[in-house]
């Protein structure tokens, strides 16, 4: 049993006491790695306190977060993380399924060879079976309206639930589609035209989504310049310019100091730089600029001398945000001596805001390239980081519904139908694939077992009840984790995006495929040329050749032997 508290300096290695076979080794890392996840990070699990080897404590109860921290040296169990930091990365939902799949195909395979199944055939078998599911999912896809904002958020609440409490997981998912639909462009979801940023110090329920681009005026190394009279903290129908070089006295290379020999010295030194920062100053008023963004440095008698003219200027802008200032405002990144009217790009408002201990800027009111800003707020930095974590899920979950206009039952719903469906389909195959097909459809079912499991339910019971349901014809039929019960998932609005369970499947088929095929771990050490090549070698009970140095490496079938 393991341990529902992952401690410091948690670790899979490669480490073991018996020497056993290569394969057994890989198979159990794997595994290892999935009963982890598996009892760690239950899909309706609670939050979990990870302690990472620096001594910071996470609470989490994101897959992807806790992998992220654990120290894993195994190389097989590595392999299996990368499944994980795929799904992650590219559809942003789906872990935990990911490595859990993974883990118990290696658990299936491993009994398979230890009933004589060569690992060709498993790999087979496999791949046979990823083949046909990716196939077979599309008879689950549940047709919905995407210009209903109620199923997106059943998406939406499907992504969180577990992660977050019941009150939590209806804001985020009303939050997640509020930005969607903002961005949302002929069925199109750009990414770009989101400005995600974590503010501490407030409540997670302070969480919002702003119509514009947010600038942190906090990430300048100073203050907005204002003199007596005040900048305003509103402009409408602003101008902007956009400056892509320092606003400073350029400095000569290679002299150190300048030496004045009298006070005529000094004072044209002094005219010279005024000169210098007025002409700054005038070619931004010139331009009709009403703020002034620099992605460098502008020092302080330029930023006095805009602030005088009412002139706002914000510095060391970041550059992404400089390049979104462009594309929305129309605006051109120039040089102070390019700037003029015709470089510069205009916004509906530009309003200066103070959001707990930071100060943004907002600009907004661009109609084509529309900007939405999400605030993640949060009592510490890392309730504000999850909340983003878990709003960027449900994006990609949002993200993937309409473009694809696919979806299926969640639940377990989903995998208990692929099992069934890959049951028949073995009944037609020959030879010893047949088995490695129907370990690939048990596998499917740990899916609705862990959340039987995570829910208080019996996981026996709630798979048979859901054979039988799926027996019937009822296939959507899934665990509603909430009353405990089998229901019809489509009508409980317990929906995930069709891409989402197609690419967990085959990336866990995949990387199963690849273990299994290996047949002897092999440590390389990086000295080659100091032996001949027909020298003994010291092997151990599994015919691995062993090193006191170097890194394990898996050599598969297709080297030969």
């Amino acid at each position: 049993m393991v341990d529902n508290s992952v401690s410091r300096g948690s670790s899979i290695t490669s480490e073991t006491d018996d020497e056993p076979a290569a394969w057994e080794t890989n198979m159990k890392a794997g595994q290892q790695l999935a009963e982890v996840i598996r009892t760690t990070l239950g899909p309706n699990g609670l939050d979990k306190m990870l302690i990472t080897s620096d001594g910071k404590i996470i609470i989490t109860n994101d897959g992807a977060s806790i992998l992220d921290r654990m120290n894993i040296s195994n190389p097989v169990a590595n392999l299996v993380v990368t499944v994980a930091e795929q799904q992650d990365s590219k559809v942003g939902d789906g872990t935990t399924t990911a490595v859990l799949l993974a883990g118990k195909l290696l658990s299936e395979a491993e009994t398979l060879l230890e009933r004589g199944v060569h690992p060709t055939a498993i790999a087979r078998g496999y791949h046979l079976a990823a083949s046909h599911a990716a196939d077979a999912l599309d008879d689950w896809t549940v047709s919905i309206d995407f210009d209903d904002d109620d199923r997106l958020r059943e998406i939406a609440r499907t992504v969180v639930t577990g992660k977050w409490d019941e009150s939590g997981t209806e804001f985020l998912a009303n939050k997640a589609v509020e930005t969607v639909r903002a961005i949302e462009r002929d069925g199109r979801v750009g990414f770009e035209r989101i400005t995600r940023k974590t503010i501490p110090g407030g409540s997670f329920y302070d969480s919002t989504v702003l119509n514009g681009l947010v600038i942190d005026m906090n990430e300048s190394s100073t203050d907005v310049v204002s003199p007596e009279t005040g900048l305003p903290r509103r402009y409408d129908d602003a101008t902007i310019a956009l400056i892509d070089q320092e606003l400073s006295i350029d400095k000569p290379n290679g002299i150190g100091a300048v030496d004045l020999t009298s006070y005529e010295d000094y004072q044209a030194l002094q005219d010279y730089e005024r000169d210098i920062y007025e002409s700054h100053a005038d070619a931004i008023t010139a331009s009709g600029a009403d703020v002034v963004f620099c992605q460098q440095s502008i020092d302080d008698p330029v930023r006095y001398l805009l602030a005088r003219a009412g002139v706002l200027s914000v510095e060391r802008t970041r550059r992404d945000e400089l390049h979104k200032l462009a594309r929305a405002t129309g605006s051109q990144p120039v040089t102070i001596e390019e700037l003029s009217s015709a470089t510069v790009g205009t916004a509906e408002t530009v309003d200066r805001r103070s959001v707990g201990p930071t100060e943004i800027t907002v600009v907004s009111g661009f109609d084509e390239f529309k900007q939405v800003s999400v605030l993640f707020r949060g009592g510490t930095e890392h309730v504000a980081e999850e909340t983003k974590r878990m709003l960027d899920n449900c994006f990609y979950a949002l993200k993937l519904a309409i473009e694809d206009e696919a979806i299926v039952p969640g639940g377990g719903a989903t995998e208990v139908g692929l099992a069934r469906e890959l049951r028949t389909f073995a009944t037609g195959q020959a030879g010893k694939e047949q088995l490695a097909i129907e370990a690939f459809a048990d596998a499917l079912e740990t899916i609705p077992r862990t959340l039987a499991e995570s829910s208080g339910m019996d996981p026996i019971d709630a798979i048979l009840e859901l054979r039988t349901a799926h027996h019937d014809g009822a296939s959507a039929a899934g665990l509603d984790l909430q009353t405990k019960s089998v229901a019809d998932m489509t009508e409980r609005g317990v929906l995930e995006p069709l891409y989402i369970k197609r690419r967990a499947v085959a990336s866990a088929a995949e990387i199963a495929t690849m273990i299994v095929r290996v047949d002897d771990n092999v440590s390389v050490t990086g000295d080659h040329g100091t032996h001949e090549h027909d020298h003994d070698h010291d092997h151990g009970p599994s015919g691995a050749v062993h090193s006191t140095e170097g890194y394990p490496w898996a050599v598969g079938h297709s080297m030969g032997h």
